[in-house]
């Protein structure tokens, strides 16, 4: 098949290199290369192919329902704990009577445990303290009296315009020589148990800057 010179348009064989007219040479002309795909420029900072991403939504809510949660378990606990105080004091209530006894001031209290009697009108004698009183000695308010199914316990108050030193030695005398004395320069305290541990009394003295005494008996017994 004839070709022609793309130069000065000579005819030419297919086996022919070279124009014969002109000498330029023959051939197709190769098609120019297609241009690359055009990649847009990445922005500034950042990688071509960096993506972002969507932020999360809903943990503000969800934690506003976990507080609102504990809060309303706190509040539930506080609303029990309230009604069995309540509750307890009801029982309470129902178990415990208080009465007055006499004009000056002496409170009784009898529970399923026991009786407690105290003030002014609570009258004790030396029996009741499991030793003789001090003589002219001036009882004090605040004579207390429990009864209860394990023993009882009966404690008074007392004070006198003698010295500590005679007061101390009244006792020692009363108790005997088992007695614990423990004794310093403005207070002392006796201490008489019997041998079964069943009945204890402990008596305390303190001096006073006046020149008083005033000193207070505790004596208790066990049932058991």
């Amino acid at each position: 098949m004839a070709s022609f010179c793309t130069k000065c348009g000579t005819a030419a064989t297919d086996d022919t290199q070279f124009c014969t007219k002109c000498g330029a040479p023959l051939g197709v002309v190769a098609s120019a290369p297609a241009p690359p795909a055009y990649t847009p420029p990445a922005a500034y900072g950042l990688p071509a192919a960096a993506t972002v991403q969507p932020a999360p939504t809903g943990g503000g809510s969800n934690a506003l329902k976990i507080i609102l949660i504990i809060v309303g378990i706190f509040v539930g606990l506080g609303i029990l704990s309230v009604c069995a105080v309540m509750f307890g004091i009801w029982r309470v209530s129902k178990v415990v009577r208080v009465s007055s006894i006499g004009n000056g001031g002496a409170v009784s209290v009898s529970t399923p445990s026991g009786t407690m009697t105290a003030g002014s009108d609570a009258k004790v004698s030396a029996s009741d303290l499991g030793v003789d009183l001090y003589p002219g000695a001036t009882q004090q308010q605040g004579a207390v009296r429990v009864s209860t199914p394990g023993g009882t316990a009966v404690t008074a108050a007392y004070t006198t315009s003698d010295s500590l030193a005679k007061v101390v030695d009244f006792y020692k005398g009363k108790l005997g020589a088992g007695a614990s004395v423990f004794q310093s320069d403005k207070s002392a305290v006796l201490t008489e148990t019997d041998t079964n541990k069943k009945n204890s009394v402990m008596v305390t003295i303190e001096g006073q800057s006046d020149g008083t005494t005033k000193f207070s008996i505790l004596h208790s017994t066990s049932s058991s």
